[in-house]
């Protein structure tokens, strides 16, 4: 009888792209958990988000028996250094993307998703030194084009589009620079951010302006789901991205913004301008030509391995 049982490669994979989606819908999905604090301070679910990060990690970390790898992070005062800098790149982008949730500006957000790899590219170029490709050229400057075209036709930059992205990309360039895991290091930077997110709660506890544990038992939970969250996605990802090919997780990425996009859309009714309809083609055509170039060049590479 013949074995029709997926072989160990195929199982990987599989689970390789269904951890993968569960990153990426979740991070599409966003919007619809912080939503449900719209009524809250941006900062105070920020600080929450953060304090209760901790412990999650805390525990992924003893389950999986990976607390080594946070121990000898802490002993290089470099590694220290260039994490402390994403983690202030990390809240910053965190704390715009709440803000921008929490007031309608789901749109702006996904503009900026949309603009992260491109901008990947540009720091690539700026701080690794790599070369463009002609075609890397042509795609950021269609994204580059759609941006400012943007700001003529309405006479505003989207701010919110381009914090985004940058503080993304910059963040996924520091990290870059170090060999620390995902998950001690996600677990490091909020414990760098502990003191300012513990005394922005017990602040907001103090002047009577906090949510948490004022008796409404549903907003505690959603407080302290935040850092659930927060972790989950980024165990998918982290599994997703040791079964796949980088290019396959980047491809994948996509899925985030359109998902933003289209809750921005269907759901929450936000209005496309005519900025957003000239930003959009823009960097869409950019994608669109980073996306082939990448393709392109992946199908040579094959080609010079099988001569």
């Amino acid at each position: 009888m013949t074995d029709l049982s997926p072989v160990p490669g195929e199982r990987d994979r599989a689970a390789g792209y269904a951890l993968a989606l569960g990153a990426y819908g979740s991070w599409a999905l966003f919007p619809l958990f912080w939503n449900l604090m719209a009524t809250l301070s941006p900062l105070e679910i920020l600080a929450h988000r953060v304090l209760w990060t901790i412990p999650v990690c805390a525990l992924a970390l003893l389950l999986s028996r990976r607390f080594d790898a946070v121990r000898a992070a802490l002993a290089s005062p470099r590694t220290v250094l260039f994490l402390a800098l994403s983690t202030l790149l990390i809240s910053c982008n965190w704390g715009v993307y709440i803000w921008a949730v929490t007031v309608g500006h789901v749109l702006d957000a996904s503009m900026g998703y949309f603009l992260n790899p491109l901008v990947s590219v540009l720091a690539g170029l700026v701080l690794f030194g790599e070369r463009l490709r002609r075609a890397q050229w042509a795609a950021i400057l269609c994204a580059a084009f759609g941006v400012v075209g943007a700001g003529i036709a309405v006479g505003e930059v989207s701010w919110i589009g381009l914090s985004v992205a940058f503080s993304f990309a910059g963040y996924g360039a520091v990290r870059k620079l170090l060999d620390v895991p995902a998950i001690p290091g996600l677990l490091i930077e909020t414990l760098l951010l502990l003191p300012v997110s513990a005394g922005t709660v017990i602040w907001f506890t103090a002047t009577g302006e906090g949510a948490f544990l004022r008796g409404d038992v549903r907003t505690d939970l959603l407080l302290l789901a935040s850092g659930l969250v927060t972790a989950l996605p980024m165990l998918f990802y982290v599994g997703g991205a040791r079964r796949l090919p980088m290019s396959t997780m980047g491809m994948l990425f996509y899925l985030t913004p359109t998902g933003l996009f289209l809750l921005a859309t269907l759901v929450y009714g936000e209005t496309v301008t005519r900025g957003d309809i000239v930003s959009f083609g823009f960097i869409w055509l950019g994608l669109a030509i980073f996306s082939y170039d990448i393709h392109r060049n992946a199908r040579r590479k094959n080609r010079a391995v099988a001569i």
